[in-house]
């Protein structure tokens, strides 16, 4: 069910993520549009996980249009992917922010603005107050966990950054200009798979024998 109000509180810095990325990039429509996504209203339901990628992918493309630059098809998507995936290697990520910022684009402002499923939830659930009449797959204990691992690991970076700069300054470290990545992966020891915290999350199992006979 919908709320029966459509408005949406405007609070400078002080509202959701969601409706401060929207002013900042002048993505009008962006909460009524998650709205009617979720819900399914003219247009097939979205799950949070998409919505969570829909979302970026339009803040990249406007990031880029803020930028003056040409986006090509699919170029945004691609870019999205490169920042955020978990199988992307130090390099290409590496690689996709050198070239954001040579096309003028100011990748920590990006990376700080780029949404959480957390945050998509947060925004329906408590700021709009909608609900759907069937259960999300995404609001399992599955996708909650993503959603702490991907946290953990962006504070991980960031306060790794802190301490770097600290030391850059006070002339203990020395070191040109550089990027910080936090690379994750979880071993089953029984079978060697190695593989990231979402790939396990996402395909529930490793390579073990699961045939389901125990």
């Amino acid at each position: 069910m919908r709320d029966s109000g459509r408005t949406v509180s405007r609070r400078g810095g002080r509202g959701p993520k969601i409706e401060r990325i929207a002013d900042r990039y002048g993505l009008d429509g962006l909460g009524d549009d998650l709205v009617d996504a979720w819900l399914g209203e003219g247009r097939p339901q979205r799950s949070l996980r998409e919505l969570e990628g829909d979302v970026n992918e339009r803040l990249v493309r406007a990031a880029l249009d803020e930028a003056g630059a040409h986006v090509l098809e699919g170029e945004a998507e691609n870019f999205y992917r490169l920042l955020t995936s978990d199988d992307v290697t130090a390099g290409s990520r590496t690689d996709a922010r050198n070239t954001l910022r040579e096309r003028g684009v100011d990748v920590e402002q990006l990376e700080a603005d780029i949404i959480s499923y957390q945050s998509v939830y947060n925004y329906l659930k408590r700021h709009r107050n909608v609900e759907r009449d069937d259960t999300d797959d995404e609001t399992d204990a599955t996708e909650s966990g993503l959603a702490t691992v991907r946290k953990l690991r962006s504070r991980l970076r960031t306060v790794t950054i802190d301490v770097i700069d600290r030391l850059v300054k006070a002339e203990e470290v020395f070191i040109g200009a550089y990027e910080v990545e936090v690379d994750i992966r979880v071993t089953c020891t029984d079978c060697d798979t190695r593989m990231t915290p979402t790939a396990l999350l996402s395909s529930g199992h490793c390579d073990c024998d699961h045939d389901g006979d125990e």
